[in-house]
């Protein structure tokens, strides 16, 4: 896998250093490409020093040739193009197919897949012409865009045109690896439900578990990376930057979960429940905490509604409805037997005994089995590949 990177004038360019470290420890190859803006925020020794080979400025572009044109080598050799960040300049370029210096040379003499990176001061990228610019080149199949995010910018404004961070441009980068810049789930609509259920029995006291929504999240980023309108209902959720296309709605405890999937599933195409959602919830609620000699001895408890199981009920034929467990020891039988009883068109079984595996691992395995009695086996995977994996099968 090989990864070239174009280098734009930002500020944000010292962002990507973390990018072409993280690639080079992954195992993917690295070249980089420095505007001449680009150069003048982070140094051509910096970005050769940590890819391992040299950077490329326009110096290079316009020496004489010895071999064949820099830009047709480069536009051969990449399997992926990033642009990070991409500025207003770059970006008006791209939209109109011009090419005065290595990088848009580079970008017109490839057929990878490009990913976008936009980074600029919020006036800037609201401006009519730059939207313009930006809508023109979306819709060329060929572009992905990671971003931008709305935050603190050097200018001191705070606003849309935050570069993305490093950890999401890497999560895009290695889904378009997977799917190669397929959207091959535009424009369907996937519903997934994340995290852990709190059932309080004092305001500030509850029944939960230790899911984190680390694997509902990627899902919902491989998803929308594929092309899907991504609504989640999460609880718990990492602290990571989300993006912005994926629609959130927020809930605490299972009735609340339950509301909002029922709501949401008329809709959907796909429906993926990953939510660790309780069984049981306290019988009684206090509306003031409990002094700790107040505190029951004996927790009575009171079931609570089976999410998956309503939404099979009055699920159409179009619709498809996957369903997760968490298993210990034989994660098949269980799994097989709950299949079967919530009629659902597949599940996803892992394991959370295991060392680097379920509940807040950033890695997972598991075995998806199908109402056709199909299985397949995820080996142990980052949660964005197993996503991936899940999605390709269903």
């Amino acid at each position: 896998m090989r990864v070239l990177i174009g280098i734009g004038g930002g500020i944000a360019a010292y962002k990507v250093c973390e990018i072409i470290s993280s690639l080079f420890k992954a195992g993917i190859e690295v070249k980089v490409i420095l505007t001449a803006g680009g150069e003048q925020f982070i140094t051509p020794l910096t970005v050769a020093t940590l890819s391992r080979h040299p950077a490329y400025t326009d110096r290079d572009f316009w020496q004489p040739i010895h071999h064949r044109p820099l830009h047709i080598e480069l536009g051969e050799w990449a399997d992926l193009f990033l642009i990070a960040p991409l500025t207003a300049n770059t970006l008006a370029k791209l939209a109109y197919g011009l090419a005065d210096n290595l990088l848009t040379n580079t970008i017109l003499a490839s057929t990878c897949p490009v990913l976008l990176a936009p980074a600029m001061n919020t006036e800037m990228w609201e401006q009519t012409s730059v939207q313009r610019n930006w809508q023109l080149l979306c819709q060329d199949s060929r572009y992905h865009s990671a971003g931008p995010g709305a935050g603190l910018l050097a200018c001191d404004r705070v606003g849309m045109g935050r570069m993305s961070e490093p950890e999401t441009i890497l999560a895009y980068i290695h889904s378009l690896f997977h799917t190669q810049g397929k959207l091959d789930l535009l424009g369907k609509r996937v519903l997934i439900s994340a995290g852990g259920t709190r059932e309080f029995f004092d305001p500030v006291r509850f029944i939960g578990n230790p899911s984190t929504g680390k694997m509902g999240l990627a899902i919902a980023q491989a998803a929308v990376y594929r092309g899907a309108i991504v609504t989640l209902v999460h609880s718990t959720l990492p602290d990571a930057e989300i993006d912005r296309r994926i629609s959130k709605i927020p809930v605490v405890n299972s009735e609340q979960m339950q509301q909002q999937m029922l709501s949401q599933f008329a809709t959907a195409d796909l429906t993926i429940m990953t939510a660790a959602v309780a069984d049981v919830k306290p019988a009684h609620y206090s509306d003031r905490k409990l002094p700790k000699h107040l505190l029951p001895t004996e927790l009575k408890l009171a079931p609570v509604a089976d999410i998956i199981a309503e939404l099979s009920k009055v699920k159409q034929p179009h619709q498809k409805l996957v369903g997760f467990a968490a298993q210990t020891g034989d994660i098949i039988t269980p799994a097989l037997e709950k299949l079967e009883r919530k009629k659902l068109d597949a599940i996803v079984t892992n394991p959370v005994d295991l060392p680097d595996s379920g509940f807040g691992s950033d890695r997972n395995q598991a075995i998806i089995l199908t109402k056709d009695g199909q299985r397949f086996d995820i080996l142990p995977c980052s949660k964005l590949e197993m996503a991936h994996q899940i999605l390709d099968r269903i």
